[in-house]
C-alpha cells in the first residue's frame, strides 16, 4: 500500500532531527506551487488547491516562484481548472501571457527538434534529443505542459566535430567562439552551444554532465543500445528509455541541488507516465554509481508531487537516513525555514554526501582536500563529515607540499589526481 509522505517522514522526525512534517516545511505560496505543479489533480488535491488560494496568498510572489521554477505552465492549467475566480485579475492575466508566449516558443522549439534530428539522422550520425521537446513527450504527453528554452542533444564525444557541420550547415555557429577557434579546441569540453544566426535559438551538444567538482558521462552504451523512437509533430525523433532517463534526470537534479520545481515535477510526470521498471533503474544506478542520487530524486517526486514508488524502493530509501534528511532540504527556496536548505552552492558537499559508497567518498574527499576546496574549511551544518574532511586536509598538507617542491612535481601530482580520481575531461567520476 502506497504510504504518504507524512506517514513516512514522521516517525524518523525526531530521529533526523526534525520538528515539522514536509507539508508545513513549505510557506503558503510554495504549498500552492507544490499542489499545482502536477501534471494530474486528484479531487482531494483540487480542493486543496481552492483552500490554499483562499489564504492571504502574496501573488506576486507566487507569479515569481513559478516563473523560477519552471512550472508556469502548469500552474496555468491548475489554477484555470480549480480557482481562477479566487485569483486577482491582474495576476490572472499576466500568468495567462506568460504561458501564451510559452507556447509559441514551445512549438517552434519542438519543429526545430525535429528539423535537427532528421539533419542528424540522415548524416548516419547518433544523436538523442533530451530534456526539453523530447521530456515533454515522453513524460507529459503535451509539450505545453513543460517550460524549456533550448534543445539539449547528447552526442558522441568522438564525433562532435561532425554535429557541429551539421549545426552549421543548418544556420547555427558556436554562441562565444568562432568556427575556426571551436575547431582547434579540445573536443572533451562538456558542453557545446550553438545559436541560430535568424530564430536565435539555442543547441547544446552534450557528451557528459559537468559542474563544480562534478561530472557524469552521459555518452554511454546503455544510452544508444536502447534508445527508442518517438512521433512529435509529424516527425519523428530518438528517445532515452524511461529507466536511463529517469536515471538522468535524477543526477541533473542532484547536480544542481534539486534548486527549480521542474525537475521534481520531470521525475514524477516521467514515473506516471511510462510506468519504469525499477529492478533495472535500481541495477543501472548501481553499475553507473550513482544510485544515491536516484533514490533522492525519487524521494522529492514522492514527498512533493505523491509520486507512487513501488515497496522495493520504499525499502531502499527508508533504509538511507542521509537521503530523507537531504531530501527535506530541497528545494531550498520554497522551504519556510530557508536556513536548513541545500543550493547549488553548496553542491560539493552534497555530492561528497551522495556517494554510493566509503570508498567513493574517500576519494571525493582527497580530491576535495587536494584543492583545498572551500567546502573543507566552511562545510555546512547538515554535513555529517564536516570534521572528517578538516581533519584529512590537515593530514594530507605535508604531502601535497612535499610534492610541490619536487622537481617532477607536475608528474607526480598527476599521480596524485589519479589516486584520487580526480576527473579531468577524459577521466570521469561516475
Amino acid at each position: 500500500m502506497q504510504e504518504s509522505s507524512e506517514q513516512l517522514v514522521t516517525p524518523l522526525a525526531p530521529i533526523l532531527g526534525f520538528k515539522r512534517t514536509p507539508t508545513s516545511s513549505w510557506f503558503p505560496e510554495a504549498r500552492f506551487i507544490l499542489l499545482c505543479a502536477r501534471t494530474s489533480l486528484s479531487d482531494a488535491v483540487r480542493q486543496r488547491v481552492r483552500e490554499t488560494a483562499l489564504e492571504l496568498l502574496d501573488w506576486s510572489l507566487v507569479l515569481d516562484l513559478a516563473r523560477f521554477h519552471g512550472v508556469g505552465p502548469l500552474l496555468w492549467r491548475s489554477i484555470s481548472a480549480t480557482c481562477a475566480d479566487l485569483v486577482p485579475p491582474a495576476a490572472l492575466t499576466a500568468l495567462r501571457q506568460v504561458t501564451q508566449a510559452g507556447t509559441l516558443l514551445n512549438g517552434a522549439l519542438v519543429r526545430e527538434t525535429v528539423r535537427i534530428s532528421r539533419a542528424f539522422e540522415e548524416r548516419g550520425l547518433p544523436a538523442i534529443p533530451f530534456k526539453g521537446a523530447a521530456l515533454a513527450a515522453v513524460a507529459y504527453k503535451d509539450a505545453n505542459l513543460r517550460d524549456f528554452d533550448d534543445l539539449d542533444f547528447i552526442v558522441p564525444q568522438a564525433r562532435l566535430a561532425e554535429a557541429q557541420d551539421i549545426l552549421t550547415a543548418h544556420g547555427y555557429r558556436p554562441l562565444s567562439q568562432s568556427r575556426e577557434s571551436f575547431q582547434a579546441a579540445h573536443y572533451h569540453e562538456p558542453y557545446h552551444l550553438y545559436v541560430h544566426e535568424t530564430s536565435r535559438l539555442l543547441v547544446d551538444l552534450q557528451w557528459v554532465m559537468a559542474h563544480e567538482q562534478f561530472s557524469f558521462r552521459l555518452d554511454r552504451p546503455d544510452i544508444w543500445d536502447r534508445r527508442m523512437s518517438l512521433s512529435v509533430e509529424g516527425g519523428r525523433i530518438s528517445t532515452i528509455a524511461p529507466e536511463e532517463l529517469l536515471i538522468i534526470l535524477c543526477v541533473h537534479g542532484s547536480k544542481h541541488a534539486w534548486e527549480r520545481l521542474k525537475w521534481v515535477v520531470d521525475v514524477a510526470a516521467l514515473i506516471r507516465a511510462q510506468s519504469p521498471d525499477w529492478d533495472r533503474v535500481l541495477s543501472t544506478a548501481n553499475r553507473w554509481k550513482c544510485r544515491r542520487m536516484v533514490l533522492l530524486g525519487l524521494r522529492q517526486a514522492q514527498q512533493m508531487m505523491n509520486a507512487e514508488l513501488p515497496p522495493a524502493i520504499w525499502t531502499a530509501i527508508r533504509a538511507d537516513a542521509d537521503v530523507l534528511d537531504l531530501a527535506a532540504r530541497m528545494p531550498k527556496s520554497l522551504l519556510f525555514n530557508q536556513q536548513d536548505g541545500i543550493d547549488e552552492h553548496d553542491g560539493p558537499a552534497l555530492y561528497y554526501a551522495l556517494k554510493d559508497t566509503i570508498l567513493e567518498q574517500w576519494r571525493y574527499a582527497l580530491e576535495l582536500c587536494r584543492d583545498e576546496h572551500r567546502v573543507v574549511y566552511d562545510a555546512p551544518e547538515w554535513l555529517r563529515h564536516r570534521r572528517f574532511l578538516r581533519q584529512l586536509a590537515r593530514a594530507i598538507q605535508p604531502v601535497r607540499s612535499w610534492i610541490v617542491k619536487l622537481p617532477l612535481a607536475k608528474q607526480a601530482r598527476r599521480g596524485m589526481a589519479r589516486l584520487t580520481g580526480r576527473v579531468g575531461t577524459a577521466d570521469l567520476r561516475c
